[in-house]
C-alpha cells in the first residue's frame, strides 16, 4: 500500500512502524476469510483490510479519531486470525494497537456505552 506520511510524521517511531506495516499490505483480501467480525457483519470496514484503510487515513491526516473509525476499530476482537492467512506478513496486531493508543489519546468516548457523542 502506498503511504503519504510527511518526514515530520515519520520522525515519530510509532508512525514510522505503522508506515512499514501499512506498506506491506497488498489488499489481497485473504484476511477477510478468517476475520470473525467481517464474517458476521459483512461490512468491509469491519475487516482487517477495511480497518487498515481507516487507520491509514487517520494517521496520515494526523487527525483525531472520529466516531466511525472508533466503531470499526473497537469491533476488532484482536483474535489475529487475519495474520495467519496474510501472505504479505502484515503485522496487523501492532497496527491496531497503535490505532487504539491514538484513539485513547484523541477521542472522547460517550459517558456511557451505547450512546453516541451526538445524541441528546
Amino acid at each position: 500500500m502506498q503511504t503519504n506520511f510527511t518526514p515530520e510524521q515519520l520522525a515519530d517511531p510509532g508512525i514510522a512502524r505503522a508506515n512499514q506495516i501499512l506498506r506491506s499490505c497488498v489488499h489481497c483480501g485473504f484476511c477477510t476469510a478468517t476475520c470473525p467480525t467481517y464474517q458476521v457483519l459483512g461490512d468491509e470496514l469491519d475487516s482487517p483490510r477495511g480497518r487498515i484503510y481507516l487507520i491509514k487515513d487517520m494517521l496520515e491526516a494526523g487527525r483525531p479519531a472520529d466516531e466511525k473509525t472508533v466503531k470499526h476499530i473497537d469491533r476488532c476482537l484482536s483474535c489475529l486470525a487475519c495474520m495467519t492467512t496474510c501472505p504479505s506478513g502484515v503485522h496487523y496486531m501492532h497496527l491496531v494497537d497503535h490505532a487504539r493508543a491514538h484513539i485513547e489519546k484523541t477521542y472522547r468516548r460517550p459517558p456511557w456505552p451505547g450512546r453516541s457523542r451526538t445524541s441528546g
